[in-house]
This record gives C-alpha cells, sequence and structure tokens, in this order.
C-alpha cells in the first residue's frame, strides 16, 4: 500500500492505473481534501462500457407492423390510457386487442 499525493497522481497518473489494475492498493492523499483509494473495476470483456454489447436485429419485429395502423388515430381506450385515465386497463396497441 502506497499514499502518493495528488501533484505526483496527476502526473503519473497512467502508471498509478495500471498498478490498480494489477491489484496494488494505491491511495491518493490530499491535505485538504483527504484520501482515496484507486482501485479497478472488473469488466467482463476488458472494455469500460457498462452497457451489454448490442444484438443487431433485436428489434427486427417491430417492422412488422401494419401501416395503416401505425398511422391510424389512436382509440379512446388507449388514449385513455396513455392520459393515466384507465391504468389498469392494458391496450396493445400493435394488435388493437385490450386486457384486464
Amino acid at each position: 500500500m502506497e499514499d502518493v499525493d495528488l501533484r505526483h497522481a496527476k502526473e503519473h497518473l497512467a502508471d498509478l492505473i495500471e498498478r490498480a489494475r494489477r491489484g496494488e492498493d494505491v491511495r491518493i492523499a490530499d491535505p485538504g481534501r483527504g484520501t482515496v483509494r484507486l482501485v479497478a473495476v472488473p469488466t467482463g470483456v476488458g472494455d469500460a462500457s457498462p452497457f451489454p454489447p448490442r444484438i443487431f436485429g433485436q428489434w427486427k419485429h417491430l417492422d412488422e407492423i401494419p401501416e395503416e395502423r401505425m398511422f391510424a388515430p389512436l382509440t379512446d381506450e388507449e388514449l385513455a390510457w396513455l392520459s393515466g385515465e384507465a391504468s389498469e386497463v392494458a391496450v396493445c396497441i400493435w394488435s388493437g386487442t385490450t386486457a384486464r
């Protein structure tokens, strides 16, 4: 475990990050602000993205909505559901059926 001051951390941040990734305990101390610990966050695939990988084509089924239904005006039940007046009624917008 090593405490480094803030100025040293700013100048050698890449080295400190690499040391933290290897499992070393790195702490950055600043007399006015306190001490923080630099730790590596496991990601699983090596990148730092918190999102799962994209699967292309997963929304492909949405193009099966008939064009006349896509551009048709909303029914009274659909408007009531969207406005929150009839929250207990679930309206399937794509098929036009209702379920209670």
